[in-house]
């Protein structure tokens, strides 16, 4: 964003400009038919002021967020709130009740973002989510997050392109388009592969976690499967937590929760084991316990899953 004296020059292209009081620019937000939303605002705050963003898709939706110049604050109406930087990149995932930006007086905003629902992102994956995004692909139309990592050199040059002269042409929605889905594909990526602290494990290390993982898969029923190979292989459990944490974005109890509500997902569905059965194979003392953090996860209960047709997975 340029400014001429005291008055901005906008270079956005398309969109409205915006009725906020305190504020003027230009807003867009476009949709195509594989579900993506794309947004792009220009925005010059000349009052602190507050943008409230309603979810148009009719469920929760997962979204990349670029503040390419400016910052702002995230807050939902359930009370989720955050820091939107600049130079930053944010995984957003947004409820039924949307969301609210506040933004400082004389603040210069240029943001970009893009958006798919929560359940095309699950098909488009087929099964292959990785760990990093465990958080925001739970079950329940209320859960609401937001984390930011600073902005990729590649991800910034494709949202920087979102504002550039080839958006003014012709195939304007068609490049956007593009563009946008290029976006996220990295944006996606980056925010996966990102370790905030760098080459912080060793490739011995990095062996023997995956050999862990490996054998906490195979040994779901055993509570201290992990912590019993972690000593058999000289590494600390703290250690191990740790790199559960940067590797995989949760901790060692979550991945393990993870796992086994998995397992007893597919053993319902395709092998028709019953309840009670499926909580002893996985390690649950109780039944009580496993029925909670089942529903909890997937939001019915086993039987539910249990009585439900082999070929609807998802009804």
């Amino acid at each position: 964003m340029q400014q001429n004296g005291d008055a901005p020059e906008w270079r956005m292209v398309g969109g409205n400009a915006i009725a906020i009081p305190g504020a003027h620019g230009r807003v867009e937000r476009l949709t195509f038919d594989n579900g993506v939303a794309i947004y792009r605002s220009e925005i010059e705050a000349e009052a602190d002021c507050r943008f409230t963003v309603t979810n148009r898709l009719p469920q929760p939706w997962i979204g990349f967020s670029v503040q390419l110049a400016g910052g702002a604050d995230f807050s939902t109406p359930i009370g989720t709130t955050g820091p939107m930087a600049e130079n930053t990149l944010s995984l957003m995932r947004v409820g039924p009740s949307g969301f609210i930006l506040d933004v400082r007086a004389g603040t210069l905003i240029r943001h970009t973002g893009v958006a798919i629902s929560l359940r095309l992102l699950k098909r488009q994956l087929n099964g292959n989510q990785p760990m990093r995004l465990a958080p925001f692909m739970a079950r329940g139309k209320s859960l609401e997050r937001l984390e930011s990592i600073p902005l990729p050199a590649g991800v910034k040059t494709l949202a920087t392109g979102l504002f550039g002269p080839s958006i003014d042409g012709p195939l304007r929605a068609m490049t956007i388009e593009g563009l946008g889905k290029q976006l996220f594909s990295q944006a996606m990526t980056a925010f996966c592969e990102y370790d905030p602290d760098g080459e912080m494990f060793t490739e011995w290390e990095l062996m023997r976690f995956d050999e862990l993982v490996a054998h906490v898969k195979d040994n779901l029923n055993d509570g201290a499967a992990a912590r019993n190979f972690a000593t058999r292989a000289g590494l600390k459990i703290a250690r191990v937590e740790q790199m559960f944490k940067v590797l995989r974005g949760v901790s060692l109890a979550a991945f393990l929760r993870t796992e086994r509500l998995r397992t007893a997902r597919r053993l319902l569905l395709d092998e028709k084991c019953q309840v009670s059965e499926v909580a002893y194979r996985l390690g649950y003392r109780h039944v009580a316990n496993f029925s909670r953090a089942y529903r909890a996860q997937f939001g019915e209960a086993p039987a539910t899953t249990l009585h439900r047709p082999r070929n609807n997975r998802n009804g």
